[in-house]
């Protein structure tokens, strides 16, 4: 019969990830992890197997504890381009707290050329972003907000891009230039829905 768990798991795995996110794969030993998580080898190794297989499990806990729920407004069926705009205002002042940048992110620019199983985690999120914006832009066109001509998939590539960019510009905290091109992006999203309106009205 196994040995009971003095510890949760999941808020150990939460812990691991705020250590990661913070030093990177590289900065953080074994060591560090055993005094942050306050638990022994053991305990580590038997529950999460060693230090590469728990950063990809903390990879994995990021995309479904954080990335998931701040893109779950834009993947409803009832989303519009109110929601588009406020997801950048609200993403572009989150930086300004959450100084470490995306974490996913950091561990591709650490790890992704030499390791597969990161470089699947950052497609992973990428594919998750681009159908979040993909649902928002598709509910745009339903709704007649933006025109039905426009190419749904490569503003979407063209929005993710924005977002990967105001990620690193807030861990460089480069705010004034984030601050502009954010209101760039807007002017943007709002282009798109004056030329939605322009040709519905040329239609009617």
């Amino acid at each position: 019969m196994g040995r009971k768990k003095n510890f949760e798991p999941e808020l150990v795995l939460s812990k691991a990830m705020d250590l990661f996110w913070q030093n990177g794969y590289a900065n953080t030993s074994l060591a560090d992890l055993v005094e942050h998580l306050a638990i022994n080898r053991f305990s580590l190794y038997s529950t999460f197997g060693d230090k590469k297989r728990l950063y990809i499990l903390t990879l994995d806990y990021y995309i479904e504890h954080y990335s998931l729920p701040a893109l779950q407004k834009l993947s409803d069926d009832s989303s519009r381009l109110d929601d588009l705009e406020n997801f950048f205002k609200h993403f572009s002042k989150m930086q300004h707290t959450q100084t470490s940048g995306c974490f996913v992110q950091n561990a591709i620019l650490e790890l992704s050329l030499a390791d597969k199983q990161v470089s699947n985690a950052g497609n992973k999120l990428y594919a998750i972003i681009l159908d979040a914006i993909s649902q928002v832009l598709s509910n745009a066109q339903k709704y007649n907000e933006i025109s039905k001509t426009e190419n749904i998939t490569d503003i979407s590539y063209f929005l993710l891009l924005q977002i990967q960019g105001i990620s690193v510009l807030g861990k460089a905290k480069q705010y004034v230039v984030m601050k502009t091109a954010v209101q760039i992006i807007i002017e943007y999203i709002n282009n798109l829905r004056m030329k939605g309106e322009k040709n519905l009205l040329l239609k009617s």
